[in-house]
C-alpha cells in the first residue's frame, strides 16, 4: 500500500527533499516511574510524515509517540525529553542540509546524484514548557514525601528558538484554547522564533487531543490561510501544498 500510494502521489517539489517532523508530547521525568507530559497523541505529526512520504520526501520523524505504522524506509527516532529531542533534531538538521543522494538506476546505469533542495522542518511536537528541576533516581516513596508534595519546576529549553534555522524552512505548530487571542499568539510565535510559518489550531478542550480530524490557520509573515476540518492525512496533503511557496 505505502509504495503504491507513493508512486501515485509523488510530486517533483517534495521528491528527494529532506524533511524533518517532530511529534508527540515530550516526557520530563520526576523519578523513574513518574513524569510531566501533555495530551498530545502524535497523530497529526504521523499523518504529516505519511503525507510527506507519499509526496516523495526523504523524511526523518523524531517523536515520543508513533500511533500510526510507518514504512520501514522512514527514519524514525524515538525520544522522550525535550533535551533528547533537541539533540537528535540538531543532528538531523545538519544531515538534512547536505541534500539527498539518489540511488543508482540499474536499468540504464545512471550514477548516484546529489540533489540539494532546501530542507523543511515541521515542529509538530508538544514540548513541555517546564520540567522538574531535580529529577530523582528510583521511585520516591509516599511515606517519605508526607501528606503534601511540591515538585520544583524550571523552564524547559525552547527548541524552536534555539536551533539554527538558516537554510531550512521552519514551520511551527501552536495549539490554542483562547479564541480571542489565538491569532495574536500565533503571530507572536512567528516573529519571536523567526519561523517561516505557524500552523495554529483552536482546541475546544482536552477531548480535542487524539481525534482523527483537525483544522489549521496557516500564518506567514504576509498571509493567512484557513484549512478547514479534514481527516488528518487529507489535511496534511493540503498543508504541503500550502507551504511550497514559503
Amino acid at each position: 500500500f505505502y509504495q503504491t500510494a507513493r508512486l501515485a502521489l509523488k510530486e517533483e517539489f517534495w521528491s528527494n527533499r529532506r524533511v524533518i517532523v517532530t511529534g508527540g508530547g515530550t516526557v520530563e521525568k520526576i523519578d523513574d516511574v513518574r513524569f510531566i507530559s501533555n495530551f498530545s497523541s502524535g497523530k497529526m505529526a504521523s499523518a504529516l510524515v505519511l503525507a510527506l512520504y507519499f509526496r516523495g520526501s526523504d523524511v526523518c520523524f523524531i517523536s515520543s509517540k508513533f500511533p500510526t505504522p510507518m514504512p520501514q524506509t522512514i527514519c524514525s527516532i524515538d525520544v522522550e525529553s525535550a533535551s533528547e529531542m533537541q539533540e537528535y533534531l540538531v543532528d538531523s538538521i545538519r544531515v538534512a542540509k547536505k541534500g539527498v543522494m539518489t540511488q543508482p538506476t540499474l536499468m540504464n546505469g545512471d550514477a548516484p546524484q546529489l540533489i540539494q533542495k532546501e530542507p523543511y522542518l515541521f515542529m509538530a511536537a508538544a514540548v513541555s514548557d517546564y520540567k522538574p528541576k531535580f529529577p530523582q533516581e528510583g521511585k520516591l516513596k509516599k511515606e517519605a514525601l508526607g501528606e503534601e508534595w511540591s515538585v520544583e519546576m524550571e523552564k524547559n529549553i525552547d527548541i524552536l528558538a534555539s536551533i539554527d534555522k538558516q537554510g531550512i524552512k521552519s514551520i511551527g505548530f501552536k495549539a490554542e484554547m483562547d479564541e480571542a487571542n489565538a491569532h495574536d499568539n500565533a503571530a507572536s510565535m512567528l516573529q519571536k522564533k523567526s519561523l517561516d510559518a505557524v500552523c495554529m489550531n483552536l482546541l475546544k478542550d482536552s477531548s480535542s487531543f487524539g481525534s482523527d480530524e483537525n483544522a489549521f490557520t496557516l500564518l506567514t509573515q504576509s498571509t493567512k490561510l484557513q484549512l478547514p476540518v479534514e481527516e488528518k492525512l487529507t489535511l496534511s496533503l493540503q498543508l504541503l501544498d500550502a507551504v511550497k511557496t514559503l
